[in-house]
């Protein structure tokens, strides 16, 4: 099988890390190939990794709760789609080839926690004070934070029942959304501004012109480019098209990795 990564020079690296074993397969050396969607919601999105041909000393060291890291994109620019756990590794045969197919978990499943007790907070709490409880009493690790209105409650605030059903419905008071991003914790707006920017033409990967799209919960574009490893929920997209010149939120999307294709598509609203 020829490997398209050496001629068009595509960087693909899948980190494994387990408590006694950790490797790193490369796309230079293994035939991968990935779908990493990602979205603006609290549910972990699913990754899925093929590797074809590894050794049977290789599959047998794989484990569920094993660390990935996914990274993808181009030599001199790439990296990190996703980070996740292991939660199952199926081995097939498809022709001459043995695929090892790998779903990981990016970000943590916590819907089903619920509070021991009742917990109060007293009156004119404000909304930040009760999310950093929340996030600490799931275990997560949050990594942004970014309150457009940090709401005070007057007479004050109960939890109780499922926590994150009240980590959503507070950070929604204060104007901001509840996601994963690269499997970190994210709570902030998709409306404000990031740091990170991709410019998105014809001469930067741009594939055909993005189509508008209107629904219940928005309207923007959809369009479809060459791996871009930046554009995550919430990240500007600036695109210049014959159907759409201006800057947009990405919303959801996916990256996707095989044999012909090495694309992300994405809606920005």
């Amino acid at each position: 099988m020829t490997n398209p990564n050496y001629i068009f020079k595509r960087v693909t690296i899948i980190d494994i890390q387990g408590l006694n074993w950790n490797t790193t397969f490369n796309g230079n050396d293994f035939h991968i190939t990935f779908e990493v969607p990602f979205d603006s919601d609290t549910a972990p999105n699913e990754i899925t990794v093929n590797i074809y041909n590894l050794t049977k000393l290789s599959v047998g060291r794989l484990g569920k709760g094993m660390s990935v890291s996914v990274q993808a994109g181009y030599v001199g620019n790439y990296g990190v789609l996703s980070r996740g756990k292991l939660t199952s590794i199926r081995t097939y045969r498809e022709g001459a080839d043995r695929i090892t197919e790998l779903k990981i978990i990016d970000g943590m499943d916590v819907s089903a926690k619920t509070a021991e007790k009742n917990i109060t907070f007293k009156k004119g709490v404000l909304g930040e004070v009760i999310i950093k409880k929340l996030v600490d009493l799931l275990g997560l690790r949050l990594t942004e934070l970014k309150l457009p209105d940090n709401k005070p409650y007057p007479k004050g605030y109960i939890v109780s029942g499922k926590l994150m059903n009240h980590l959503i419905t507070v950070a929604k008071d204060c104007g901001a959304s509840v996601f994963w991003k690269r499997g970190n914790l994210v709570i902030r707006s998709l409306k404000e501004a990031t740091s990170e920017i991709c410019f998105l033409s014809e001469d930067t990967g741009l594939i055909g012109s993005p189509e508008y799209f209107a629904d219940d919960s928005g309207k923007g574009y959809r369009a479809k480019s060459l791996l871009q490893h930046k554009i995550t929920p919430g990240v500007l997209v600036e695109f210049k098209s014959r159907t759409s010149n201006g800057q947009y939120r990405a919303r959801k999307g996916k990256h996707v990795g095989n044999g012909s294709e090495f694309i992300t598509e994405v809606e920005v609203i």
